[in-house]
């Protein structure tokens, strides 16, 4: 770590953590919070009810994209995989149809636009979740016939289930497993051993999942078993705030944590730098503010990051953010599906709060 940083006061970050406890005792039912340096984890602690307790493997949602964008740039790396090239090379049978909104000259449909969100690929409705069986191959197959919102490259519109399509596209090229291939390339080389898309597998402790989550009219039960069973690559990860920073450290370190390389720092930088400016969001006209599979919390959120600061939220309240100005990386997370970010940005405000 560079000595001229601001460093970190341990007061300051006593009350970080105090104010998250806290929200655990008025405001959540569970919290937790770890701040990371390039070349340690600084802390990190669990809050239940008020009280400090082991970690908890709770549902991270959509930090798990940047860990799938992660597994694809692998493959790109190894020039196995054209972010460019048109998805039908690898996977003939992924053909949308453009009519509608979306008909006139397409643009041949990438893996660069669905790390964007700018493929135009809808997300799922509930109706269709109540009647698919709960598999990825279903989700896929849907991918393969649906109709586009828009043509690919014309606008950003956040979407999670068009990242089956990525997945098994890891899966064809590489002939294993997707849940296996993060597994075995990325979670075990980092010693991730808590991260995982089934919460019942040895390992800390799986906090049940609350909030509103899912179609209505579904016992709640079925509903969380059902998102298990379907490994979403844009959302279905259940791992600790360890974990996510030792994720978040590999790619503050350029790829690379405590020797372990899971990828370049050439692809990382790639990732994260913005790829959507001349784009705008479905319906707001916003910035997006995106890379590849990484947000840019710099470009929103009034977050003070700095400014090459990358990351990602989730519906569950959860947050990473990796941030190179400040050699810091943050991670909170909670278990309640559909949270406001109030209390995520009081817990990151307040960490930021303690640096010189």
């Amino acid at each position: 770590m560079d000595p001229s940083l601001s460093a970190l006061d341990d007061t300051r970050l006593d009350a970080a953590f105090d104010l998250v406890r806290r929200q655990t005792d008025e405001r959540a039912t569970y919290a937790a919070l770890a701040v990371g340096r390039p070349d340690r984890l600084v802390r990190s602690a669990a809050f239940l009810r008020g009280k400090e307790t082991p970690p908890r493997r709770t549902a991270v949602a959509s930090i798990t994209k940047p860990i799938t964008a992660t597994a694809i740039m692998r493959l790109v790396e190894a020039g196995r995989l054209v972010l460019l090239e048109p998805l039908t090379t690898y996977l003939p049978e992924f053909r949308p149809t453009v009519r509608g909104e979306a008909a006139g000259p397409v643009e041949p449909l990438t893996a660069w636009h669905i790390l964007t969100h700018t493929s135009g690929l809808p997300d799922a409705s509930d109706e269709f979740f109540l009647s698919a069986p709960p598999e990825p191959a279903a989700q896929f197959e849907r991918l393969c016939r649906t109709e586009l919102l828009f043509r690919p490259g014309t606008e950003y519109s956040y979407a999670s289930d068009s990242w089956y399509v990525l997945s098994t596209l890891i899966e064809r090229i590489t002939g294993e497993p997707y849940p296996e291939y993060l597994r075995s390339h990325i979670f075990e080389p980092l010693g991730m051993a808590a991260t995982s898309f089934n919460p019942t597998e040895p390992g800390p402790e799986p906090l049940p999942l609350e909030g509103s989550f899912g179609p209505d009219g579904v016992p709640f039960d079925v509903k969380v078993a059902y998102f298990i069973a379907l490994a979403m690559p844009g959302g279905g990860l259940w791992s600790t705030t360890e974990d996510v920073a030792t994720f978040g450290r590999a790619m503050l370190n350029g790829g690379t944590l405590d020797g372990v390389r899971v990828l370049g720092r050439s692809f990382v930088d790639l990732m994260t730098r913005p790829h959507t400016n001349d784009v705008r969001e479905r319906g707001t006209g916003r910035d997006p503010g995106y890379g590849l599979g990484w947000g840019l919390p710099w470009l929103g959120r009034a977050s003070p990051s700095g400014a090459l600061s990358f990351g990602h939220t989730g519906a569950t309240g959860s947050t990473l953010i990796v941030d190179p100005a400040n050699d810091l990386v943050v991670v909170y997370l909670r278990n309640d599906w559909s949270a406001p970010m109030t209390l995520t940005d009081e817990a990151v405000q307040a960490v930021y709060g303690a640096l010189d």
